[in-house]
C-alpha cells in the first residue's frame, strides 16, 4: 500500500508539473514545458526526451494495471485510487498535449510530438481501452468512472480529428456495442435477458462483459452515452453515423416499449423491474440530452421531441418516486437550459405542452404529501438536508429557463411563438411551485437564490399577473417576498424589494389588488410596518438602500393617511422625542404631494 501511494504521489506531480487545470478554457500545453523543449536549446531536445519516456513509463504502469483488473478484478493489491489518477492524468495531459489547435501545427518541439494522426491514434485508442476495461470490471468504482467518462469526453469533444480516431478504435467500437446491447438491460436482469439482448444486437462481445457494464450505475451509463453520442457526431463518416443512430434506437426501442406496456396495462408501474427500466430510460435519455457539445446538435431536439409527451407521462405513475420524479425534471432542465436556442415553433410548442403537464402532476402529488423538514444546525446536515429537495430546485430551473428573455426575443419572429403562452406556462408552473416555497424551505440557500431569480423577473415583468393569482397563492407569494427583504443574501433581498414596489405600483397603476383587499384589508400597512420594522431601522439597510426606498415610496402612495398613522405607531416605540421628532420629519418629507406624484410616471 506504501509502494502504490508513492507511485500515485509521482503521478500526481507529474501531472501537475506537465499541465494547467484548464476548467473551462482551451487545454493547452504550458509555456514553461514549451520553452523548456525548444529544439534551439542546449537541453532542450533531452527535455523533450525525458518528457515522451515519462508518458510511455505511466502508459506501461496504466497498461500493467488494467491488464490485472481485466483478469483479477477481486485482487486485493490493485488499487482503484492508482487507476483513477492514471486516468486523471491522461485526461489532463491528452486534452492539452494530443492533436493540439491547427495553429500549433508548424511548431516544433512538444508541439509536434503527438500532433499527427499516425502519433495520437495509439494514444487515443489505449485511453479507450483503459475506460472499457474499468466500465466492465470495475463498474462500482464511481470516482474512476467519473474519471473514465470525462477522459472520454475531453477527448471526443477536441474536434473532428480526433472523433474520427476514436471511431476506428475497437474499444471505443465495443462500448458502443455494449451500450446498445445494455441499453433495456436493468440491474437486476436475468440470464435469459441478457442473452436475448446479445442475440438481438449480435457481435462477438462476451457474456462477463456485458455482464459487468450492466452493473454501471444508470447515472454512469447515461455519461457513457453521452460520450459516445459526441464521438459519433460526425456526420460525414457513414461509421460514425451508423453507430449514433445505433445507440439512439437502442434507447428509443426500449424507453417505447416500456411506454406500451404500461398504456395497455401490460405491465403495472408499482413493479420493482418497470421502475428499474423507467428510470434507466430516463437517465439515458439525459445522457443524449447532455451531448449538445456534438457536431450538428440539431439532430438531439429532433430525436427527443417526439418523446417528450411520453417521457412527460412517467409522471403521472411516478410522481410519488422521488428519485424517478427528480430524474425528469432534471431531464427537461436540462434539455429546455441546452436546446431552447435552437428550437423551432412546434418543437417549442411540444416542449411547453409536456412541461406544463409534467409540473401540473409533479405538483398535485407534492403540494399534498411533501414534509418540509426543519434545517439541521450542522454544515453537513444542511447540504444532505438541501440535495434532498433538488427536484423542486429542477423545477424552479426549468421555469427560468423556459421564461429566459432571449427565448422570450427568439420566439417574437414571425414563426416563433407568442410571449403570452410563453408568460402564461411560467406563471402556470410558479402556480404550481407556489405552495411548496415555504419559509422552512427558504431556509436553504441555492433553493432560495433560484426561487427569487424567478420571482424577482416576473414580479418586475409581468406583475399584473401576479396580482390576479387567487388569494392563497397571492398570500404565499407575498410572504415569501417579505421573508426575502430581510434575508442575508443582497441579492435575494433586492429582488424581493423590487417585487414588492412592482406590486404596488401595479397597484397604483391599475388598482390590480382591490380583491385581495376586499379579502384582507390591511395587506398594504402589514407590508409597510414589516419593511420598516425589518429592514429599514435595521443594520442590513445598508447594502439594500435604493430597493428599499423605492419599495417604500409606492406602498405609503396607496393611502397616505393609513401610513400616516402607521408611522405614528411606530415612532412611539422608539423611546426618546428627539427619535421620534427626526422620524416624524424623515417621512413628512418623503410624502409630501410633489413626491408622491413622481410614482405614477415611473411605471
Amino acid at each position: 500500500a506504501a509502494l502504490l501511494e508513492e507511485a500515485r504521489m509521482l503521478i500526481l506531480c507529474a501531472c501537475h508539473l506537465l499541465t494547467d487545470e484548464c476548467e473551462g478554457e482551451t487545454p493547452s500545453i504550458p509555456d514553461a514545458v514549451c520553452n523548456a523543449c525548444q529544439l534551439g536549446r542546449p537541453s532542450g531536445n533531452d527535455c523533450l526526451t525525458s518528457i515522451v519516456n515519462l508518458i510511455e513509463l505511466l502508459r506501461s504502469v496504466a497498461e500493467a494495471q488494467a491488464m490485472k483488473v481485466s483478469a483479477y478484478p477481486k485482487e486485493s493489491c490493485l488499487s482503484p485510487l492508482l487507476a483513477k489518477t492514471l486516468i486523471w492524468f491522461f485526461r489532463r495531459w491528452g486534452a492539452a498535449y494530443v492533436l493540439p489547435l491547427s495553429d500549433d501545427y508548424h511548431r516544433e518541439g512538444i508541439f509536434a510530438r503527438w500532433s499527427t494522426p499516425e502519433s495520437a491514434s495509439p494514444i487515443i485508442s489505449f485511453c479507450a481501452t483503459l475506460s472499457l476495461i474499468y466500465f466492465c470490471h470495475w463498474p462500482q468504482e464511481k470516482e474512476l468512472q467519473d474519471e473514465s467518462t470525462a477522459l472520454l469526453l475531453i477527448l471526443a469533444k477536441k474536434g473532428p480529428f480526433v472523433r474520427q480516431l476514436m471511431m476506428v478504435s475497437p474499444s471505443f467500437q465495443q462500448i458502443a456495442a455494449l451500450h446498445s446491447i445494455c441499453a433495456s438491460l436493468r440491474h437486476n436482469a436475468s440470464q435469459a435477458e441478457i442473452v436475448a439482448s446479445m442475440s438481438s444486437f449480435g457481435g462477438h462481445l462476451s457474456v462477463e462483459a456485458v455482464k459487468g457494464y450492466q452493473r454501471l450505475p444508470y447515472s454512469d451509463r447515461a455519461r457513457v452515452l453521452t460520450c459516445l453520442v459526441v464521438g459519433c457526431s460526425d456526420m460525414d463518416n457513414d461509421k460514425s453515423n451508423a453507430v449514433l443512430d445505433s445507440c439512439l434506437k437502442a434507447v428509443s426501442n426500449h424507453f417505447w416499449a416500456l411506454c406500451e406496456a404500461l398504456s395497455n396495462k401490460q405491465a403495472k408501474a408499482n413493479d420493482i423491474n418497470v421502475q428499474e427500466s423507467a428510470c434507466l430510460s430516463i437517465l439515458l435519455y439525459g445522457g443524449i440530452v447532455c451531448a449538445s457539445e456534438m457536431s450538428e446538435p440539431e439532430r438531439v431536439s429532433h430525436f427527443i421531441t417526439p418523446y417528450l409527451p411520453q417521457l412527460s407521462g412517467l409522471m403521472t405513475y411516478y410522481a410519488a418516486d422521488l428519485t424517478i420524479c427528480e430524474a425528469l425534471l432534471k431531464l427537461f432542465r436540462d434539455y429546455a437550459e441546452r436546446y431552447l436556442a435552437m428550437l423551432d415553433r412546434d418543437q417549442c410548442i411540444s416542449l411547453f405542452t409536456s412541461s406544463a403537464s409534467l409540473l401540473k402532476h409533479y405538483s398535485e402529488q407534492h403540494c399534498k404529501n411533501r414534509v418540509i423538514h426543519k434545517r439541521s444546525e450542522a454544515l453537513e446536515g444542511e447540504f444532505e438536508e438541501e440535495q434532498s429537495y433538488q427536484d423542486i430546485l429542477c423545477a424552479i430551473q426549468l421555469l427560468i429557463h423556459l421564461g429566459t428573455k432571449d427565448f422570450t426575443d427568439l420566439c417574437n419572429s414571425s414563426k416563433g411563438v407568442e410571449t403570452g403562452q410563453i408568460t402564461d406556462l411560467i406563471f402556470f408552473g410558479l402556480q404550481q411551485i407556489l405552495p411548496l416555497m415555504t419559509q422552512g424551505l427558504l431556509q436553504y440557500p441555492t433553493l432560495c437564490q433560484m426561487y427569487f431569480s424567478l420571482v424577482g423577473f416576473m414580479v418586475e415583468t409581468y406583475p399584473e399577473k401576479l396580482c390576479a393569482l387567487p388569494f392563497e397563492l397571492f398570500s404565499s407569494l407575498l410572504d415569501s417576498l417579505l421573508f426575502g427583504m430581510s434575508h442575508s443574501d443582497s441579492l435575494v433581498s433586492k429582488s424581493s424589494l423590487q417585487g414588492l414596489a412592482s406590486l404596488a405600483k401595479e397597484h397604483l397603476k391599475t388598482h390590480a389588488l382591490a380583491s385581495h383587499l376586499a379579502t384582507k384589508g390591511d395587506i398594504i400597512e402589514n407590508c409597510s410596518q414589516r419593511l420598516i420594522q425589518e429592514v429599514i431601522f435595521k443594520p442590513i439597510i445598508w447594502d439594500r438602500l435604493e430597493p428599499s426606498g423605492m419599495a417604500l415610496l409606492p406602498l405609503a402612495a396607496i393611502d397616505v393617511q393609513k401610513f400616516i398613522g402607521l408611522v405614528s405607531i411606530i415612532s412611539q416605540q422608539l423611546g426618546s422625542d428627539d427619535k421620534q421628532q427626526r422620524m416624524h420629519q424623515a417621512f413628512e418629507r418623503l410624502i409630501k404631494p410633489q413626491v408622491l406624484a413622481k410614482v405614477p410616471p415611473s411605471l
